[in-house]
Protein backbone atom coordinates (compact mmCIF):
# COMPACT_ATOMS: atom_id res chain seq x y z
CA UNK A 1 0.00 0.00 0.00
CA UNK A 2 2.88 2.40 0.83
CA UNK A 3 4.43 1.66 -2.56
CA UNK A 4 1.08 2.18 -4.28
CA UNK A 5 0.57 5.58 -2.60
CA UNK A 6 4.12 6.62 -3.41
CA UNK A 7 3.70 5.79 -7.10
CA UNK A 8 0.40 7.66 -7.32
CA UNK A 9 1.74 10.69 -5.45
CA UNK A 10 4.72 10.77 -7.82
CA UNK A 11 2.47 10.56 -10.88
CA UNK A 12 0.17 13.19 -9.41
CA UNK A 13 3.05 15.63 -8.97
CA UNK A 14 3.85 15.23 -12.67
CA UNK A 15 0.34 16.35 -13.56
CA UNK A 16 -0.04 19.38 -11.29
CA UNK A 17 0.41 21.74 -14.29
CA UNK A 18 -2.78 20.29 -15.81
CA UNK A 19 -4.84 22.47 -13.51
CA UNK A 20 -3.63 25.50 -15.45
CA UNK A 21 -4.64 23.94 -18.77
CA UNK A 22 -8.09 23.82 -20.31
CA UNK A 23 -10.24 20.72 -20.07
CA UNK A 24 -9.83 20.31 -23.81
CA UNK A 25 -6.03 20.27 -23.56
CA UNK A 26 -6.14 17.79 -20.68
CA UNK A 27 -8.62 15.64 -22.60
CA UNK A 28 -6.07 15.30 -25.40
CA UNK A 29 -3.56 13.88 -22.92
CA UNK A 30 -6.21 11.52 -21.55
CA UNK A 31 -7.03 10.31 -25.06
CA UNK A 32 -3.37 9.52 -25.72
CA UNK A 33 -3.05 7.62 -22.43
CA UNK A 34 -6.29 5.77 -23.17
CA UNK A 35 -4.91 4.60 -26.50
CA UNK A 36 -1.78 3.27 -24.75
CA UNK A 37 -3.93 1.40 -22.20
CA UNK A 38 -5.53 -0.58 -25.01
CA UNK A 39 -2.73 -0.80 -27.57
CA UNK A 40 0.66 -0.88 -25.82
CA UNK A 41 2.33 -4.24 -26.45
CA UNK A 42 3.85 -4.68 -23.00
CA UNK A 43 1.63 -5.03 -19.94
CA UNK A 44 3.82 -2.74 -17.83
CA UNK A 45 3.39 0.04 -20.38
CA UNK A 46 -0.39 -0.45 -20.32
CA UNK A 47 -0.42 -0.44 -16.50
CA UNK A 48 1.67 2.71 -16.27
CA UNK A 49 -0.63 4.46 -18.75
CA UNK A 50 -3.66 3.36 -16.70
CA UNK A 51 -2.14 4.69 -13.46
CA UNK A 52 -1.40 8.04 -15.10
CA UNK A 53 -4.86 8.05 -16.68
CA UNK A 54 -6.49 7.60 -13.26
CA UNK A 55 -4.49 10.39 -11.60
CA UNK A 56 -5.20 12.88 -14.37
CA UNK A 57 -8.89 12.00 -14.66
CA UNK A 58 -9.39 12.16 -10.89
CA UNK A 59 -7.73 15.58 -10.85
CA UNK A 60 -9.97 16.85 -13.64
CA UNK A 61 -13.16 15.49 -12.08
CA UNK A 62 -12.49 17.38 -8.85
CA UNK A 63 -13.08 20.59 -10.81
CA UNK A 64 -16.77 21.65 -10.92
CA UNK A 65 -16.61 22.64 -14.60
CA UNK A 66 -15.86 19.02 -15.51
CA UNK A 67 -19.28 17.77 -14.43
CA UNK A 68 -20.96 18.27 -17.80
CA UNK A 69 -17.85 17.88 -19.92
CA UNK A 70 -18.38 14.97 -22.38
CA UNK A 71 -14.77 13.66 -22.77
CA UNK A 72 -15.70 12.52 -26.28
CA UNK A 73 -12.08 12.24 -27.45
CA UNK A 74 -11.28 9.62 -24.81
CA UNK A 75 -12.38 6.48 -26.65
CA UNK A 76 -11.45 3.94 -23.96
CA UNK A 77 -13.52 5.74 -21.31
CA UNK A 78 -17.21 5.12 -20.66
CA UNK A 79 -18.91 8.22 -19.24
CA UNK A 80 -22.53 7.87 -18.18
CA UNK A 81 -24.66 10.68 -16.75
CA UNK A 82 -27.87 9.96 -14.88
CA UNK A 83 -31.16 11.32 -16.13
CA UNK A 84 -31.46 13.62 -13.11
CA UNK A 85 -27.98 15.06 -13.84
CA UNK A 86 -26.67 14.36 -10.33
CA UNK A 87 -24.42 11.38 -11.08
CA UNK A 88 -21.61 10.63 -13.54
CA UNK A 89 -20.07 7.16 -13.70
CA UNK A 90 -16.69 6.77 -15.42
CA UNK A 91 -15.31 3.29 -16.11
CA UNK A 92 -12.49 1.79 -18.16
CA UNK A 93 -10.64 -1.51 -18.37
CA UNK A 94 -7.00 -2.55 -18.45
CA UNK A 95 -5.98 -5.63 -20.52
CA UNK A 96 -3.85 -7.81 -18.27
CA UNK A 97 -0.75 -9.81 -19.17
CA UNK A 98 -2.87 -12.96 -19.50
CA UNK A 99 -4.89 -12.92 -22.76
CA UNK A 100 -8.62 -12.19 -22.47
CA UNK A 101 -8.31 -11.06 -18.85
CA UNK A 102 -8.99 -7.51 -17.65
CA UNK A 103 -8.94 -5.29 -14.60
CA UNK A 104 -11.64 -2.67 -14.21
CA UNK A 105 -11.35 0.88 -12.95
CA UNK A 106 -13.91 3.54 -12.18
CA UNK A 107 -14.63 6.93 -10.65
CA UNK A 108 -18.02 8.04 -9.41
CA UNK A 109 -18.76 11.76 -9.56
CA UNK A 110 -21.77 12.92 -7.52
CA UNK A 111 -23.25 16.40 -7.27
CA UNK A 112 -25.56 17.41 -4.41
CA UNK A 113 -28.36 19.94 -4.52
CA UNK A 114 -25.91 22.68 -3.52
CA UNK A 115 -23.71 21.82 -6.54
CA UNK A 116 -20.93 20.40 -4.39
CA UNK A 117 -18.93 17.66 -6.13
CA UNK A 118 -17.96 14.38 -4.45
CA UNK A 119 -15.61 11.80 -5.97
CA UNK A 120 -15.39 8.08 -5.18
CA UNK A 121 -12.74 5.74 -6.55
CA UNK A 122 -14.18 2.37 -7.59
CA UNK A 123 -11.84 -0.49 -6.68
CA UNK A 124 -12.44 -3.78 -8.49
CA UNK A 125 -12.65 -6.60 -5.93
CA UNK A 126 -14.77 -9.00 -7.97
CA UNK A 127 -12.39 -11.93 -7.46
CA UNK A 128 -12.67 -11.57 -3.67
CA UNK A 129 -16.47 -11.44 -3.38
CA UNK A 130 -17.81 -14.90 -2.53
CA UNK A 131 -21.49 -14.34 -3.41
CA UNK A 132 -21.70 -11.16 -5.46
CA UNK A 133 -25.35 -11.78 -6.41
CA UNK A 134 -26.37 -11.39 -2.76
CA UNK A 135 -23.93 -8.77 -1.50
CA UNK A 136 -24.27 -5.02 -1.12
CA UNK A 137 -20.96 -3.33 -2.00
CA UNK A 138 -19.25 0.01 -1.47
CA UNK A 139 -16.99 1.90 -3.90
CA UNK A 140 -13.85 0.47 -2.26
CA UNK A 141 -15.19 -3.07 -2.79
CA UNK A 142 -16.76 -2.92 -6.23
CA UNK A 143 -17.83 -5.65 -8.64
CA UNK A 144 -15.99 -4.11 -11.58
CA UNK A 145 -17.54 -3.71 -15.01
CA UNK A 146 -17.41 -1.45 -18.02
CA UNK A 147 -20.78 0.27 -17.74
CA UNK A 148 -22.57 1.21 -20.94
CA UNK A 149 -26.04 2.36 -19.84
CA UNK A 150 -27.65 4.00 -16.80
CA UNK A 151 -31.40 4.04 -16.08
CA UNK A 152 -33.01 6.19 -13.39
CA UNK A 153 -35.91 4.51 -11.58
CA UNK A 154 -37.63 5.66 -8.41
CA UNK A 155 -39.60 4.17 -5.56
CA UNK A 156 -40.88 6.60 -2.98
CA UNK A 157 -38.20 9.20 -2.41
CA UNK A 158 -35.32 6.93 -3.39
CA UNK A 159 -33.71 6.90 -6.84
CA UNK A 160 -32.11 3.65 -7.99
CA UNK A 161 -29.58 4.16 -10.77
CA UNK A 162 -29.71 0.87 -12.66
CA UNK A 163 -26.41 0.16 -14.39
CA UNK A 164 -25.85 -2.17 -17.33
CA UNK A 165 -22.26 -3.34 -17.58
CA UNK A 166 -19.95 -5.72 -19.40
CA UNK A 167 -17.27 -7.95 -17.89
CA UNK A 168 -15.45 -10.57 -20.00
CA UNK A 169 -14.86 -13.79 -18.07
CA UNK A 170 -11.86 -15.16 -19.97
CA UNK A 171 -11.56 -16.73 -23.40
CA UNK A 172 -14.70 -18.91 -23.11
CA UNK A 173 -17.39 -16.81 -21.42
CA UNK A 174 -18.53 -13.21 -21.26
CA UNK A 175 -20.83 -11.59 -18.74
CA UNK A 176 -23.22 -8.67 -18.70
CA UNK A 177 -24.41 -7.28 -15.40
CA UNK A 178 -27.53 -5.47 -14.22
CA UNK A 179 -26.48 -3.62 -11.08
CA UNK A 180 -27.87 -0.80 -8.95
CA UNK A 181 -26.31 2.33 -7.52
CA UNK A 182 -28.02 3.79 -4.45
CA UNK A 183 -26.98 7.18 -3.06
CA UNK A 184 -28.58 7.91 0.29
CA UNK A 185 -26.07 10.60 1.25
CA UNK A 186 -22.51 11.63 0.25
CA UNK A 187 -21.23 9.22 2.93
CA UNK A 188 -23.64 6.40 2.11
CA UNK A 189 -22.96 5.03 -1.37
CA UNK A 190 -23.98 1.47 -2.21
CA UNK A 191 -23.74 -0.77 -5.25
CA UNK A 192 -26.42 -3.42 -5.38
CA UNK A 193 -29.97 -3.36 -4.05
CA UNK A 194 -32.75 -5.91 -3.61
CA UNK A 195 -34.85 -4.37 -6.35
CA UNK A 196 -34.91 -7.48 -8.57
CA UNK A 197 -38.01 -9.63 -8.06
CA UNK A 198 -36.59 -12.38 -10.21
CA UNK A 199 -36.08 -16.07 -9.51
CA UNK A 200 -34.59 -17.33 -12.78
CA UNK A 201 -32.65 -15.55 -15.50
CA UNK A 202 -30.84 -17.42 -18.29
CA UNK A 203 -30.94 -20.65 -16.25
CA UNK A 204 -29.42 -18.95 -13.22
CA UNK A 205 -31.67 -19.53 -10.20
CA UNK A 206 -31.74 -16.96 -7.41
CA UNK A 207 -32.66 -18.44 -4.03
CA UNK A 208 -33.49 -15.03 -2.57
CA UNK A 209 -33.89 -11.52 -3.92
CA UNK A 210 -30.54 -10.66 -5.53
CA UNK A 211 -28.65 -7.39 -5.33
CA UNK A 212 -27.55 -7.66 -8.96
CA UNK A 213 -28.15 -9.93 -11.97
CA UNK A 214 -25.65 -11.83 -14.10
CA UNK A 215 -26.18 -12.67 -17.77
CA UNK A 216 -23.54 -15.12 -19.02
CA UNK A 217 -22.98 -16.48 -22.52
CA UNK A 218 -20.36 -17.77 -24.93
CA UNK A 219 -17.44 -15.56 -25.89
CA UNK A 220 -18.06 -16.61 -29.51
CA UNK A 221 -21.46 -14.89 -29.86
CA UNK A 222 -23.09 -11.51 -29.29
CA UNK A 223 -26.09 -11.01 -27.03
CA UNK A 224 -28.21 -7.91 -26.47
CA UNK A 225 -28.98 -6.48 -23.04
CA UNK A 226 -30.09 -2.86 -23.36
CA UNK A 227 -32.77 -0.53 -22.04
CA UNK A 228 -35.43 0.45 -24.58
CA UNK A 229 -36.76 3.89 -23.72
CA UNK A 230 -39.84 3.54 -25.91
CA UNK A 231 -40.94 0.30 -24.30
CA UNK A 232 -39.66 1.19 -20.80
CA UNK A 233 -37.98 -2.20 -20.57
CA UNK A 234 -34.53 -3.71 -20.48
CA UNK A 235 -34.67 -5.93 -23.56
CA UNK A 236 -32.41 -8.98 -23.75
CA UNK A 237 -31.82 -11.93 -26.01
CA UNK A 238 -33.17 -15.12 -24.49
CA UNK A 239 -30.14 -17.31 -23.87
CA UNK A 240 -30.09 -21.09 -24.12
CA UNK A 241 -27.61 -23.96 -24.51
CA UNK A 242 -27.55 -26.01 -27.76
CA UNK A 243 -29.16 -28.94 -25.93
CA UNK A 244 -30.48 -29.76 -22.46
CA UNK A 245 -27.35 -31.70 -21.47
CA UNK A 246 -25.37 -28.43 -21.54
CA UNK A 247 -27.66 -26.54 -19.15
CA UNK A 248 -25.56 -24.33 -16.88
CA UNK A 249 -22.46 -24.51 -19.10
CA UNK A 250 -22.49 -20.83 -20.06
CA UNK A 251 -19.53 -21.15 -22.42
CA UNK A 252 -21.96 -22.66 -24.96
CA UNK A 253 -24.99 -20.40 -24.32
CA UNK A 254 -26.22 -18.08 -27.03
CA UNK A 255 -29.35 -16.29 -28.28
CA UNK A 256 -32.22 -18.51 -29.47
CA UNK A 257 -33.94 -15.73 -31.50
CA UNK A 258 -36.51 -14.93 -28.83
CA UNK A 259 -36.46 -12.09 -26.30
CA UNK A 260 -37.08 -11.40 -22.62
CA UNK A 261 -37.52 -8.09 -20.83
CA UNK A 262 -37.22 -6.47 -17.42
CA UNK A 263 -39.82 -3.88 -16.50
CA UNK A 264 -40.04 -1.60 -13.46
CA UNK A 265 -43.13 -1.84 -11.28
CA UNK A 266 -43.71 -0.80 -7.67
CA UNK A 267 -40.09 -0.67 -6.65
CA UNK A 268 -38.79 -3.79 -8.42
CA UNK A 269 -37.54 -5.00 -11.77
CA UNK A 270 -39.67 -7.94 -12.95
CA UNK A 271 -38.98 -10.43 -15.72
CA UNK A 272 -41.31 -10.89 -18.67
CA UNK A 273 -40.34 -13.89 -20.77
CA UNK A 274 -40.80 -14.63 -24.47
CA UNK A 275 -41.54 -11.09 -25.62
CA UNK A 276 -42.81 -10.93 -29.18
CA UNK A 277 -40.26 -8.81 -30.96
CA UNK A 278 -40.64 -7.78 -34.57
CA UNK A 279 -40.28 -4.13 -35.45
CA UNK A 280 -41.15 -3.37 -31.82
CA UNK A 281 -42.69 -4.97 -28.78
CA UNK A 282 -46.34 -5.69 -29.53
CA UNK A 283 -47.73 -6.79 -26.18
CA UNK A 284 -48.63 -4.42 -23.39
CA UNK A 285 -46.30 -4.02 -20.45
CA UNK A 286 -48.33 -5.33 -17.49
CA UNK A 287 -49.38 -2.81 -14.88
CA UNK A 288 -49.01 -5.35 -12.07
CA UNK A 289 -46.32 -7.98 -11.56
CA UNK A 290 -47.15 -11.42 -12.99
CA UNK A 291 -47.78 -14.30 -10.58
CA UNK A 292 -44.64 -15.90 -9.17
CA UNK A 293 -44.13 -19.58 -8.50
CA UNK A 294 -43.09 -19.05 -4.92
CA UNK A 295 -42.09 -16.29 -2.50
CA UNK A 296 -38.55 -15.54 -1.47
Amino acid sequence: MITFLFIFSTISSCFNPIRSQSLHEAETILADLGSKILKAVEYQARKQASDEFYVLLNDLLSQPESFNYPFEQVKNLSRLQSGDKFVNVFTWLLPLAEPNMYEFYGILQVKDKKNRIYLYTLVDKASEIAQPEYTALQPARWYGALYYQIIDVKHGNQTYYTLLGYRPQGKATQRKIVDALVIKSPKNIQFGAQIFYIQDLADRRYLKKPFRLFYDYSANVSATLRYNEKEKMIIMDHLAPPDASKKGVYAVYGPDFSYDGLYWNKGHWHLKEQIKFDTGIKDEIPTVPPPVRRKF
